[in-house]
């Protein structure tokens, strides 16, 4: 899929491929061995003659070898530094030790010591960025430390040591700006690996929640189905055993579906447990296609439903069916809990640019008394009469960005509405 709008398009650090990396890695090398080389040219290139210090007189006709090699290693170790950067740090250390001791500090020495600390600052930044231990950070300041006074011994020998502070100063701040710019990358990477952690811990625990509302949904259905069949099996056992025989049925085809739920949902979160900080795998979940099987479990307690479908049937997003049929589950099972009916009617409205779940019975409504205390209890009179089953579905509704309201109808009979947004396209 192409990306049309350039705002949203990964930062270009992003797009780069670990090709394109060692690519720019190789360049860096040759750009910067360049620079050594062009320093070194008129210290160790030029014929003899020119004024070099003590120790570079000691070197004798090794010095242009000695300069190619110093050339040489700088882009060695640049080209290399993602591979093995403590180890390539450490030539360019040893490179810049080297490459002091034969120029001899002589005039421009401070614009040359900035430019062999150049591709060790540029090291070091990547060193700084991907130390493991602090004790291996310490290992690597006291050597680059260690450098950097060899550097002061070397200028002093060779007869140099007013350029010591001129020299090193600079030296000096270059080191420090490259640790701290990788030690501030180190440590953003690190916020960001802990911020990916924590997303997926929420997606666990979020995962959970919904898993636990579903169990929640369906134990409740299923509990109500199997009290209720229970109930009227004890009561007719003796004057009409085939309808006793159907209640059992009833029982033993609702319990035997809520167990094939419930290991779904287990097996779930047994996944989780068994892959830390990985969510678990969406197990089937069930939507308005699964509603006649549910108008027949809620039948066989006792509670006729009529469903009305207005409008044209469409595909829905996973979450807004899944919600749809929770809700109406839930309200068929507080019809058969509490309503002390025989019938409700369920209607389900296909809008343009929203669902309409309505659940509506004629039982016995909310007695006076709990509409006088609702407030008094905390929560409206419809949750004083069923529990926590209507907090979850005004969640859920919420969650969806919907409105949703429940409540007595006048005289007798309660209505569980919900309109759920739809998304351009649906």
């Amino acid at each position: 899929m192409r990306i049309s709008d350039p705002a949203a398009r990964p930062p270009l650090a992003k797009r780069l491929r670990p090709g394109h990396w060692a690519g720019l890695d190789y360049l860096a090398g040759a750009v910067l061995a360049l620079l050594v080389f062009v320093v070194l040219w008129h210290s160790l290139i030029q014929p003899p003659g020119f004024p070099y210090g003590p120790v570079r007189d000691h070197a004798g006709g090794f010095g242009r070898p000695l300069g190619v090699l110093l050339v040489a290693v700088t882009g060695f170790a640049v080209a290399l530094r993602r591979r093995r950067p403590v180890l390539m740090l450490a030539l360019l250390l040893a490179g810049t030790v080297a490459a002091t001791a034969l120029t001899g500090g002589r005039d421009g020495g401070q614009a040359d010591a900035l430019t062999y600390f150049l591709p060790v600052a540029y090291v070091l930044y990547l060193v700084a960025a991907t130390y493991r231990t602090r004790r291996d950070a310490v290992r690597v300041l006291a050597a680059v430390a260690a450098a950097v006074a060899a550097d002061a011994v070397l200028l002093e020998l060779n007869g140099n040591g007013a350029l010591v502070r001129p020299v090193l100063i600079p030296a000096v701040l270059c080191v420090i700006v490259a640790w701290a710019c990788g030690y501030i990358v180190r440590q953003r990477r690190r916020y960001a690996v802990r911020l990916q952690d924590e997303a997926a811990s929420k997606a666990v625990a979020e995962e959970r929640l919904r898993i636990a509302r579903e169990l929640h949904d369906v134990v409740a259905h299923s509990m109500s189905v199997i009290a209720v069949q229970a109930g009227y099996g004890q009561y007719v056992i003796d004057a009409q055993p085939g309808d006793a025989r159907r209640a059992l049925g009833a029982i033993q085809t609702t319990s035997r579906e809520a167990l094939e739920e419930m290991r779904r949902m287990l097996g779930a979160l047994r996944q989780a447990d068994e892959s830390p900080g990985t969510p678990p795998a969406l197990f089937p979940a069930p939507g308005l296609a699964d509603l006649d099987r549910l108008v027949s479990r809620t039948a066989c307690a006792g509670v006729d439903v009529d469903v009305t479908r207005h409008g044209q049937p469409k595909d829905l997003p996973a979450s807004v069916d899944m919600s749809a049929y929770r809700l109406v589950q839930e309200a068929l099972t507080n019809v058969v809990k509490h309503a002390h009916t025989d019938n409700c009617q369920v209607l389900i409205g296909y809008g343009g640019d929203e669902l309409t779940v309505e659940v509506t019975d004629n039982g016995a409504g909310v007695p006076a008394l709990a509409m006088a205390g609702a407030g008094d209890r905390g929560g409206t009179a419809a949750e004083v009469r069923h529990g926590h089953g209507l907090t979850g579905m005004r969640e859920r509704v919420t969650l969806l960005g919907g409105q949703f309201s429940a409540g007595p109808l006048p005289g007798y009979g309660f209505r569980v509405s919900a309109r759920i947004p739809l998304p351009p396209g649906t």
